[in-house]
């Protein structure tokens, strides 16, 4: 605990912003020799009109200045912002930028900051200051929407308001007397925690304002998170006896605030899976350039050969049947290229995120169509084992059929001297879900390697091709699905893998 001296010379630096006449009488109220023993001062004024005569005056008596209120919070040891313009925009945006050590009061609270200070004036004028600061005290604390509690340095309420009463689910004659972390944690112990320090305690250790955020229970057993802050009240010999506990409900904020991280963090996987899905396009283009390649030249050496004998003039009825043939072979080849080039557009293009009825089975239909070629290079043997029926699920045909993409490249690329992947599904009727299951017969996964294999930019090619990220857009698109992936391996034994998705309701189908 710090001396009488100590207490006596900690003051609560103060900081007003809106320089009008509020301004002019709180500068004057807390420059008195009256209030010396509220250990407070007031050491910056802010207001966007610097003719403003608080501004004027608060410059005369050599106390900081400014037009920008975020310049407030630059002061070395700061405890409290009043905020005294009206403007609820402007307080959200303080409250949003504020350091944690520093508290601020709103202009509701601020007019009646102001008010106990005129009072409290008045006490020092008329010699009863007990009664009147006790009547004052009670009328503050009923007059905000914020709970506030008065506490003894024992934690027992000795003040409550209306709002905290009403959070706690008791009456005044409950509450009185009790800890306040049983009021407001329906606990039977201190709060204190290195997760959730207790504001109190450290009011009580230092004598300045405190701050933490708490999670308070509430009389209906739902949880509410609230910007806690104490500030002591010292007696006339500067003795701190009492602890002002001031709760400020921020669920909502904090609410809103998850909310804007969450999308921001949706858009963020948006742009990673469109990045690896160029990744993979770039693999897809590789391959299928090649298979592409062989139909372009057969047409046109068919067309080469069909010139040639049409210019030399003599086409016989056989020469023209031969030609009917080629052409025919030719359309065959310009419609397979044609289907090539779609699926490949179909891939590349951006995510719609269109939700529908999805056909598993054509999905891989259409990435077995792009792989082919390349599984044929790589001496890959494919086997694939799925239901007639196909394996229906609501999803967007993009991202599961990137799904499917890259699941194939990673067997692929795990059977580097050529192997066998099975591909196969079905339906779980207990489960109601539908499964397909990749299995290879490359080198398998080290059991140091299992548990981080869908962690992005994770990889366990040694050549450092790739970015790893593969893997972690299946995890992230099939949480997006309600599905998910497992993995098995051993070493030298291959992988499998297995997707999980939900079969489709009634009303979505």
């Amino acid at each position: 605990m710090p001396t009488q001296d100590q207490a006596r010379r900690a003051k609560l630096k103060i900081a007003v912003i809106g320089g009008g006449r509020r301004c002019m009488s709180m500068l004057n109220m807390i420059r008195s020799r009256t209030f010396k023993r509220l250990s407070a001062e007031i050491v910056g004024v802010a207001d966007l009109n610097p003719e403003a005569p608080g501004i004027h005056y608060a410059r005369d008596q050599g106390i900081y200045t400014t037009d920008d209120c975020a310049r407030l919070f630059e002061l070395e040891d700061l405890d409290l912002v009043i905020e005294l313009t009206d403007d609820d925009e402007l307080l959200a945006n303080l409250a949003a930028s504020k350091p944690e050590s520093v508290g601020i009061i709103g202009h509701t609270a601020s007019r009646l900051f102001h008010d106990m200070v005129a009072i409290y004036q008045q006490l020092e004028e008329k010699r009863e200051e007990v009664s009147l600061v006790r009547s004052f005290s009670q009328a503050l604390i009923n007059a905000t929407s914020e709970g506030v509690m008065v506490l003894d340095p024992d934690y027992h309420i000795l003040r409550i308001n209306q709002a905290a009463l009403r959070a706690a689910g008791l009456t005044q004659d409950e509450a009185l007397g009790r800890f306040c972390f049983q009021v407001t944690h329906q606990a039977v112990t201190s709060c204190d925690s290195p997760d959730t320090p207790c504001p109190m305690k450290s009011t009580l250790a230092t004598g300045k304002s405190a701050h933490a955020i708490h999670e308070h229970r509430q009389s209906d057993g739902s949880s509410h998170y609230c910007y806690v802050s104490t500030y002591p009240l010292f007696n006339r010999s500067g003795e701190l006896v009492h602890v002002l506990e001031i709760l400020q409900d921020i669920t909502d904020d904090l609410t809103r605030r998850v909310e804007h991280r969450a999308e921001a963090i949706k858009a963020d996987l948006a742009r990673l899976v469109q990045e690896d899905k160029l990744i993979a396009l770039g693999k897809l283009v590789a391959s299928v350039a090649h298979e592409i390649n062989n139909p372009i030249a057969s047409i046109l050496n068919f067309v080469k050969f069909i010139k040639k004998g049409l210019a030399e003039g003599q086409t016989s009825a056989a020469d023209l049947a031969d030609y009917d043939r080629y052409l025919g072979i030719c359309a065959d080849e310009v419609q397979r290229c044609s289907h090539i080039v779609g699926n490949l557009l179909s891939f590349a293009r951006q995510n719609s995120k269109l939700s529908r009825l999805v056909n598993l089975a054509d999905v891989i239909q259409v990435a077995i169509q792009l792989t082919d070629h390349r599984m044929q290079l790589s001496n890959i043997e494919l086997k694939v084992d799925l239901p007639p029926e196909g394996l229906m699920v609501w999803g967007d045909q993009s991202q599961l059929q990137q799904v499917v993409l890259n699941l194939i490249f990673n067997a692929m690329e795990a059977m580097e001297q050529g192997g066998e992947l099975v591909i196969t599904g079905g339906v779980d009727q207990e489960q109601d879900t539908v499964w397909l299951e990749f299995s290879d017969s490359g080198a398998g996964i080290s059991a140091e390697d299992l548990p981080n294999i869908f962690e992005p930019f994770f990889s366990t090619k040694a050549d450092g091709s790739g970015v790893g990220l593969g893997l972690s857009m299946v995890y992230g698109i099939l949480r997006q699905h309600k599905g998910l992936v497992e993995v098995s391996s051993q070493p030298g034994q291959g992988a499998t893998f297995r997707v999980i998705l939900p079969r489709p309701s009634q009303a979505q189908t």
